[in-house]
């Protein structure tokens, strides 16, 4: 299926009623013209809250009466409860048992059932996809029309908050937020260049792009991008075509940007920060144009947080 500026507008109109836009605040401590687009301020402080409430908002009644069952390592998991409490669904959320205690409370908070299973993600999402033979309803993370469409309205509010924006900066795992974002952006204007940071630890689409073969690390502070990409997801030919190029930022480089988060007076996890840690490190140098960074997730365990910070 070929997502289109349609279906992002489409989800915008869904989601208007329950999600104010998120912040877009002046990054004046970075070279150059630096803003940061605020996802860990949304609801359930991730910018997940998009694709999760607009795929269960798209969903006929009888999918939703059988159940809502996800995978994720957390803040997938804390929007799909949160979208499936605001529709009266009940949710399954399957997570690995690495997952760190924030967000499993974050999903028990919202009335979901947390199942710890499996060492990583992969294997968490092995094991749901094997529940959803049992009825329930599957939403993925990234590897859907809808929740991609609900990721790219953060592209059409860059674009409204930012009319001189000329390039937008994407973390990335699976893609379907850098799959929505640039849709969203380079449908409005091709010249808008679209860039995507990968942890090095979890290089997955920065493999894809340059035909190498990096190994993935699952001891990470970018614990939210671990993962593979599905087999035929339909992010990855969307990424090829609106993705100007992935970059690599180091363990060191993401703690030193979440450090500059926090002096500013943000939280921000590890996989939230990829993108600020590539501008403030230069692996996308600072050159004069109007810079939007996704900042796309605010929920860090206090352990991880302190380690960070000594």
């Amino acid at each position: 299926m070929r997502l289109t500026l349609g279906d992002i507008l489409r989800a915008q109109q869904r989601l208007k009623p329950h999600l104010p836009l998120s912040p877009l605040e002046s990054a004046s401590d970075l070279s150059g013209k630096i803003w940061l687009k605020l996802e860990n301020a949304n609801k359930t402080h991730s910018f997940k809250i998009r694709g999760a409430l607009n795929a269960i908002l798209s969903l006929d009644e009888a999918a939703r009466a059988r159940g809502i069952i996800a995978a994720s390592s957390g803040n997938h998991a804390a929007a799909v409860a949160y979208a499936a409490q605001l529709t009266g669904a009940s949710a399954q959320i399957l997570m690995p048992t690495t997952t760190p205690k924030k967000k499993v409370a974050n999903v028990r908070r919202y009335g979901a059932e947390a199942v710890l299973f499996g060492d990583n993600y992969d294997q968490a999402e092995a094991e749901a996809l094997c529940r959803v033979a049992a009825g329930r309803t599957w939403v993925s993370p990234y590897n859907d029309p809808r929740v991609i469409a609900g990721a790219g309205t953060i592209g059409l509010e860059i674009c409204e908050q930012l009319s001189s924006v000329q390039r937008v900066v994407v973390p990335v795992s699976g893609g379907g937020l850098i799959a929505g974002v640039a849709t969203a952006v380079k449908e409005m204007s091709a010249d808008i260049e679209v860039i995507g940071v990968n942890a090095e630890s979890a290089p997955a689409m920065y493999n894809l792009f340059h035909a190498e073969d990096r190994p993935q690390v699952w001891d990470t502070l970018a614990d939210a991008l671990s993962g593979d990409i599905e087999a035929g997801s339909i992010t990855v030919p969307i990424c090829r075509r609106y993705v100007d190029d992935v970059v690599l930022v180091s363990e060191s480089q993401i703690a030193a940007a979440m450090r500059a988060l926090l002096a500013w007076g943000w939280v921000v996890e590890g996989g939230g920060a990829v993108g600020v840690a590539a501008v403030q490190q230069d692996v996308i140098p600072a050159d004069g144009r109007e810079t939007a960074v996704v900042v796309s997730g605010g929920n860090v365990d206090l352990a991880v947080l302190q380690g960070v910070i000594s």
